[in-house]
């Protein structure tokens, strides 16, 4: 004990963080989606917030308190304010005690226990109850839970998406469904400062709520992006400041900025919403063109870009040549799981030097085929005994093991996460692709030659280039690339058009290039 208390008054955050990760298993703190927030990242947090709006807010929410790094330095930064500490944890709220009304964590402890309160409850429950403070001088702060969307249970999802005005798709992490829910929570005089995974800025999933807040001129927004890899201990994890300020009769601004940035740039709310804001922190004076060049085109002018099928139980789904062997042809798609192995162009003769672990057999069953086939029902009667039917994804479909729906055969074949170079390989065997992978389907107007020079330039150094630009960084050096940013990725004429884009003189038209 008197150890316990030497390190908790040297570092109480840092040891209570600690203790927590010994003593739950990373598969529990993964399903809370926990990440402690260091203790100096906090203070710039609410520097942000006083350096901002300029009032101390009447109460503070912490959400997803943890073990109350954020708590701890609110109510020592807010000596008049209220502060509810909500966490659904009780291991963190029992730390988080420790932390606040310990002498051998504090010497505010008796300070601590009158005006902070100790909410166990779920965050998304408690905010619209009476519960709650009152809107006006709320500040809603803190790191909320990143939990995936995958690790949420399906009548969770449709509760949040009810409580949001369905304002996020399917695909949204908690703590983007916990935004969206503050945000509509929000009084004229409230505001909040939340520290959130960066996958938000650019995803589909976001969209209408990136919108929201763009056209919401009367607020301030503050975006600030944390590009220390090492902010949750090793963890891989992007992240970003949120500041969304209270509410004025003039025009606010919306401003982007690095973590530790002094001011940042200002973006301009006259125009539409960018459809991603990652670029947004990498704003410089564009050069001007020169006089005869064609504007790039984006991908998404020439094709379609989509993920691969989620199914949901790929144990069940995806199968090896030897388990498909008694099933019918007509049930079976071939679907590619890996691209590391592959050749840049899959066709037949080259499938018979691949590995059966790159490419296997997608189960593509129909009700009517399985009534037929008893390899079939048998398959999927055992599947229904291991309770796949009821995963969150299966128990969406109408029918939960039919995927032919949710097939598609790409032109081209794509990975979504690298540390080197992104690859890419044609399709020329009509396979599906699994989740991890992302395909590229040509519009029908882009001729064959302009689809081999795409691609041949996506290989090249200037498009592996543009690739990466367009992906998140994450821990370790790795590249994550999303079917927003790469639907973004500028296309040089010239590697649409050839050589007439940039010979001298006027170019020729192209419905392609828009001139």
């Amino acid at each position: 004990m008197e150890e316990l208390r030497t390190v908790l008054a040297a570092d109480p955050d840092g040891t209570l963080a600690l203790l927590y990760s010994a003593v739950v298993r990373k598969a529990h703190r993964r399903q809370l989606g926990t990440f402690f927030t260091p203790s100096n990242e906090v203070k710039l947090m609410l520097d942000l917030w006083t350096n901002t709006e300029g009032s101390s807010p009447k109460s503070v929410i912490d959400v997803g308190a943890g073990v109350g790094v954020f708590t701890a330095e609110a109510a020592k930064r807010w000596p008049e304010a209220r502060v509810f500490a909500v966490d659904i944890n009780p291991i963190t709220l029992g730390l988080l005690a420790v932390r606040l009304f310990s002498d051998a964590a504090t010497s505010d402890a008796e300070d601590f226990s009158t005006r902070v309160k100790l909410v166990r409850a779920d965050y998304t429950d408690w905010i619209i109850s009476d519960d709650a403070p009152p809107p006006g001088g709320r500040l809603i702060l803190g790191n909320p839970p990143y939990t995936r969307a995958q690790l949420l249970s399906l009548g969770d999802r449709q509760r949040l998406a009810r409580l949001t005005d369905d304002i996020c798709g399917s695909r949204a992490s908690l703590s983007t469904l916990i935004t969206a829910l503050s945000i509509k929570q929000l009084g004229p005089s409230d505001g909040l400062s939340l520290l959130l995974p960066a996958q938000w800025l650019e995803s589909h999933y976001a969209r209408d709520l990136r919108a929201a807040m763009w056209n919401d001129k009367s607020r301030r927004v503050e975006l600030r992006l944390v590009e220390s890899e090492d902010l949750f201990g090793g963890a891989q994890v992007d992240a970003v400041a949120l500041l969304i300020g209270t509410k004025s009769d003039e025009p606010r601004p919306f401003r982007v900025a690095r973590w530790r940035e002094a001011s940042g740039v200002e973006l301009d709310r006259a125009g539409a919403v960018p459809a991603s804001w990652r670029p947004t922190f990498d704003i410089t004076t564009a050069p001007a063109a020169a006089p005869h060049q064609l504007e790039p085109v984006p991908l998404s002018e020439l094709a379609g870009v989509h993920r691969g099928v989620a199914t949901g139980a790929n144990a069940t789904f995806v199968i090896s040549a030897a388990e498909a062997k008694p099933l019918p042809v007509e049930a079976l798609t071939r679907v590619v799981t890996r691209l590391n192995e592959l050749p840049e162009a899959l066709d037949e003769q080259t499938l018979n030097s691949v590995s059966d672990r790159a490419v296997r057999y997608l189960l593509t069953a129909t009700e009517a085929l399985v009534a037929k086939h008893p390899a079939l029902r048998k398959l999927v009667d055992a599947a229904i005994a291991a309770k796949v039917n009821e995963r969150v994804l299966c128990a969406r479909r109408t029918v939960w093991f039919d995927l032919t729906a949710e097939v598609r055969k790409p032109d081209v074949l794509i990975g979504s996460m690298t540390q080197d170079r992104f690859k890419l390989v044609e399709n020329l065997i009509g396979a599906t692709i699994t989740n991890n992978l992302y395909g590229i389907t040509w519009k029908p107007e882009v001729s064959t030659d302009q689809q081999q020079a795409v691609i041949a330039w996506l290989r090249s150094e200037d498009g592996q280039t543009a690739l990466k630009g367009a992906a998140r960084r994450q821990g370790a050096g790795l590249l994550k690339l999303e079917p927003g940013g790469l639907r973004q990725v500028l296309i040089p004429a010239s590697a649409i058009e050839g050589d007439q884009s940039t010979a001298e003189g006027t170019p020729e038209s192209s419905a392609l290039t828009g001139k």
